[in-house]
């Protein structure tokens, strides 16, 4: 039985201060809106994110899975905020 060894998502240095003192959370992460115009400027908070957090500067990178859940909710927020989002 052969073993093979699993690719990790975990990042090797942080994209801020390449420190490499990475520490896995789950916490809220917060997302500032670029556009469109009319919502420059505000900032969605998004709840129970996995994500990487560096332990020098405390910078927050989200793992592929929290990746995948922010654009999920920011697209729905966006959706709502716009007047777009019909009930079900």
């Amino acid at each position: 039985m052969s073993t093979t060894k699993a690719k990790s998502s975990k990042p090797t240095a942080c994209t801020s201060c390449t420190g490499t003192a990475l520490v896995r959370r789950i916490t809220t992460f917060p997302i500032r809106l670029n556009s469109p115009p009319s919502l420059a400027g505000k900032e969605i908070h998004v709840g129970r994110v996995a994500l990487y957090e560096c332990q020098s500067c405390g910078n927050l990178m989200p793992t592929p899975a929290g990746q995948a859940k922010v654009d999920r909710c920011v697209a729905t927020s966006m959706q709502l905020f716009l007047g777009m989002l019909t009930p079900d």
